[in-house]
């Protein structure tokens, strides 16, 4: 799976390892994240809730090829900040600088989602949030009934509202996940192509070559984006380095609040590589 192209690759020592194979999962987990990390990519790692295993997954599991931490079904704010004092103690007693690694709060309960501004507020490691969409045998599908579509605007509310807790609460990387009850390429593909509308900058999605494929295409700033941005960034940088809220350009009033969704873009764009083609056909 470290050859198909995804961000970052996440363990899942919670749901998805039975109990009885839990032990075994985490001796396992220093080597697994050495090869992936080892092949560029990030390792995040879902842990089990405190009092189910939380503690012995933190001893096994931090260290140096440990990029971020996922803490299951998050109600308040109070969790994060315990989960942080948790990981600070393992960081402290491994040599990790203290604070090093971020938390993926997971938000995937009814009262996850009213509280989502204070779970992304709680602590600054929290680096990645987002809604989580599942059908009838998924946490927040079977606690609210709701019918898993092939579109999924029956989960739209539940991403927006989160999205917008996320944002107020300056989280980084907002990322969408689960899926909808398509779960093949062309399925993950729509509901990326929503998140992305939404306003997320990812997708959790499924392990799966064509599915990370169609995900990483609909994620991937459109040429003609960033063509339309790289024109309008001087005058904007200028307008905002006199002082002004907006920017003039052509008969059009570009509020500058944009610019953080714009440089968000244009960074991953660069780190793609996709930018060098574009101004390459600028410049030719």
């Amino acid at each position: 799976m470290v050859n198909a192209g995804p961000d970052a690759i996440c363990i899942d020592l919670e749901d998805s390892t039975p109990g009885p194979m839990k032990e075994a999962s985490r001796e396992q987990f220093t080597a697994v994240a050495a090869e992936i990390d080892g092949a560029g990519i990030a390792v995040f790692a879902r842990v089990n809730a405190p009092g189910a295993g939380l503690d012995e997954d933190l001893d096994a599991i931090v260290g140096d090829d440990l990029h971020c931490l996922s803490l299951p079904k998050v109600e308040h704010g109070y969790q994060v900040t315990e989960f942080e004092e948790a990981i600070a103690a393992r960081e402290a007693a491994t040599g990790q600088k203290v604070g090093s690694i971020p938390i993926r709060p997971v938000i995937e309960t009814p009262r996850g989602v009213i509280n989502a501004y204070e779970i992304a507020a709680a602590s600054p490691r929290v680096a990645y949030l987002g809604g989580v969409e599942g059908g009838i045998f998924g946490d927040l599908g079977g606690a609210l009934g709701y019918v898993q579509t092939d579109h999924g605007t029956e989960t739209a509310y539940l991403r927006s509202k989160v999205l917008i807790d996320a944002r107020a609460a300056e989280v980084p990387f907002p990322i969408g996940g689960g899926m909808t009850a398509r779960k093949d390429a062309e399925g993950a593909r729509m509901f990326a192509r929503e998140n992305r509308i939404l306003g997320y900058n990812g997708v959790h999605c499924a392990a799966d070559a064509d599915v990370i494929a169609a995900v990483n295409d609909e994620l991937t700033p459109a040429a003609a984006d960033i063509a339309a941005w790289l024109r309008l960034m001087p005058a904007c940088e200028e307008a905002e380095r006199a002082g002004a809220t907006v920017a003039h350009i052509d008969g059009r009033i570009y509020d500058l609040v944009g610019l953080v969704r714009v440089r968000e873009q244009l960074d991953l764009a660069r780190r793609l590589g996709v930018i060098d083609d574009v101004e390459g056909e600028r410049t030719s």
